[in-house]
């Protein structure tokens, strides 16, 4: 008796590999288009750590703390200009951030799904090689590339905008005080940990979900060339959309209580280290304003992260594609 041996599953690193080097070369022409969204990116970061600092200075001369002294020549009235003109700087970069993303992520799309036009499919049916099925070729290039195309701009969107924001505030933190910054980043460690997870758990499901639609959109044009009715075939689209839906819906909420009992913990310190003098009042403030801005940015990264895994299953599926003349690869 002969066992034939199971199939050895990929790793995360493995497919992000394979992502890589299949896709990489249709996305290398746009880089700039990257390298863009990056500097934007920071350039929103810096004007959302900038909001509360004028804030932070009017506390500061409220509660007659002294404070950090207004800047030589300026008026009393400066942190409102501050304000304003911090806000021009973030709504600008924001634009600049989203559109970069944008044609990043179309034009190298829309490359990729030129060339595995392009290219051979597989062999034809009794040839030596490895045959794809019509439909699941036009599945994968038509329904994959959409997914890929409108689903990775927003998840690029948000992990640049609020993955950033939350390291600023890292970092700001461990300006003022490093155990501050040290318990936040735990809390952040741990969070990401259960995102991918999330992600993880989605790309699984995405997976099935794909390989089913494959499969009913070739028995659809089987059925339409030979002349036969098309076959009415449950797919359970709606139970695997359900699934994918409560795994980014549980995983965001597990990252944002994370997070939240993180805040607490990072503002009760804070609040202990004003009393014995570590911290003044304007950094109380502070500290307080960032946990409140925080808020929907730590809700908005975890579903998004989760979101990622079936953005990751599409351009997996269309690696697979783009490297047609292996007749091993696992499907």
């Amino acid at each position: 008796m002969t066992t034939t041996p199971s199939a050895v599953v990929p790793t995360r690193v493995e497919r992000l590999a394979a992502i890589r080097d299949r896709l990489g070369p249709y996305a290398r022409p746009h880089r700039h288009h990257l390298r863009t969204a990056f500097a934007a990116s920071a350039l929103v970061t810096a004007a959302q750590l900038a909001l509360p600092w004028p804030l932070t200075w009017l506390v500061a001369l409220a509660s007659g703390d002294g404070g950090p002294a207004a800047p030589a020549g300026l008026p009393p009235w400066w942190p409102v200009v501050a304000l304003v003109a911090v806000g021009v700087v973030l709504g600008w970069s924001e634009y600049l951030q989203r559109l970069a993303v944008a044609k990043y992520v179309v034009r190298s799309v829309n490359d990729a799904r030129i060339g595995i036009l392009t290219h051979p499919q597989g062999a034809a049916p009794g040839q030596s090689g490895r045959y794809r099925e019509p439909g699941d070729v036009l599945t994968r290039v038509v329904s994959d590339t959409a997914r890929l195309r409108v689903g990775l701009k927003g998840v690029l969107v948000h992990v640049l905008q609020h993955g950033l924001f939350l390291l600023g505030v890292s970092v700001v933190l461990l300006t003022l005080d490093v155990w501050l910054g040290l318990v936040y980043l735990a809390g952040l460690g741990v969070a990401m940990g259960i995102a991918l997870v999330g992600t993880d758990r989605a790309a699984a499901m995405a997976r099935l979900r794909r390989g089913r639609e494959s499969r009913v959109v070739s028995d659809a044009l089987r059925a339409a060339t030979s002349g036969q009715g098309l076959i009415a075939r449950s797919t359970d689209r709606e139970r695997s959309v359900a699934i994918i839906t409560q795994v980014k819906g549980r995983t965001a909420w597990v990252v944002q209580g994370v997070l939240g009992l993180t805040a607490c913990l990072v503002l009760t310190l804070a609040v202990h280290f004003a009393e014995t003098g570590r911290l003044d009042i304007a950094d109380l403030a502070l500290v307080s304003s960032y946990l409140l801005m925080l808020h929907y940015p730590t809700m908005r990264l975890g579903r998004q992260i989760t979101r990622l895994g079936p953005q990751l299953t599409s351009a997996e599926r269309l690696a697979r594609l783009a490297e047609p003349s292996r007749p091993d690869e696992a499907t």
